[in-house]
């Protein structure tokens, strides 16, 4: 199968690298404009990697996946992609609050209208990518979309999370925040992008955890899961303090239809391992016993 795919993989490597290195050229919002213009010109969807410089999960996708043949042809027949480093490039950095991406690299699949199939993150081996693909083709068929508006109005967010990502001032202290959120309803897409993209605790996690189903239906696993999981860290310190093992395990069990059997295991063994042992820090030239 390798001998039979070597001289297609040379030409889908060289076509891949092209499309990778004009997007990073100039990924501008004139450019994000013209890729989806491009997919509406040739009935394609849009895939798009935020990425940064010295991310090694990025690195491994470029070096290891992009290039494969089933990948590359996939991409190539049913896909306009956009990349775009988002410590140096405008558009990723509107393109990740949009979409409050916290983790990279991270994966959008839209349709040629800005509209969201699905969004997914770090590092997915050839099989996983793939799979990727092709669910994001059969969805788009189905006329199945996410909630999120197809374009980015900066109006519509406030200044504090404005600033967080395009300036990157992210310690927003939480009373500015909360002042914000609590008139709002964290089911809506700018709440929450703001409580998943900022991390925010204390009282919407309880809120997040009872809809977190409801948003991942609305907003896709990704951030969902991802947030749920830093919730569940947070809840951890609660219930050491109260030392409460069967408490937390129900609630950590409580999330596990979020989850594929795979990730619930690997999270909740994280989650549940040395519960309510101390963790002693040793501070730098602290002389040992």
């Amino acid at each position: 199968m390798k001998l039979i795919f070597k001289t297609a993989s040379a030409f889908l490597l060289l076509a891949w690298t092209s499309i990778a290195l004009n997007a990073q050229a100039s990924s501008s919002d004139e450019s994000w404009e013209l890729v989806k213009k491009q997919a509406q010109t040739e009935k394609k969807l849009i895939f798009v990697d935020l990425y940064f410089t010295g991310c090694a999960p990025c690195a491994q996708m470029d070096k290891e996946v992009f290039p494969d043949p089933k990948v590359a042809a996939v991409l190539s027949a049913d896909f306009v992609t956009f990349k775009s480093d988002i410590l140096k490039e405008e558009i990723g950095k509107k393109l990740c609050m949009k979409y409050g991406v916290t983790g990279f690299p991270t994966f959008l699949f839209m349709n040629a209208d800005g509209k969201v199939i699905d969004i997914a993150g770090g590092f997915q081996n050839v099989e996983q990518f793939t799979a990727l693909l092709q669910n994001a083709k059969e969805t788009a068929k189905k006329g199945i979309f996410k909630k999120y508006s197809p374009e980015i109005q900066e109006k519509d967010y406030p200044d504090f999370y404005k600033q967080a990502y395009l300036d990157g001032k992210r310690n927003v202290p939480f009373d500015v925040i909360d002042a914000y959120l609590k008139s709002k309803d964290i089911t809506e897409e700018v709440p929450f992008v703001i409580v998943t993209g900022l991390r925010v605790g204390k009282q919407y996690d309880d809120q997040f955890l009872l809809k977190s189903k409801k948003l991942m239906e609305d907003y896709g696993r990704w951030n969902v899961t991802s947030h749920v999981f830093t919730i569940l860290q947070r809840k951890k310190r609660e219930y050491e303090k109260k030392n409460d093992l069967k408490g937390f395990t129900e609630l950590v069990n409580g999330s596990k239809e979020l989850y594929t059997p795979e990730e619930f295991a690997k999270y909740s063994g994280i989650l549940l391992k040395d519960f309510g042992v101390e963790k002693v820090v040793v501070k730098p030239n602290t002389p040992q016993k």
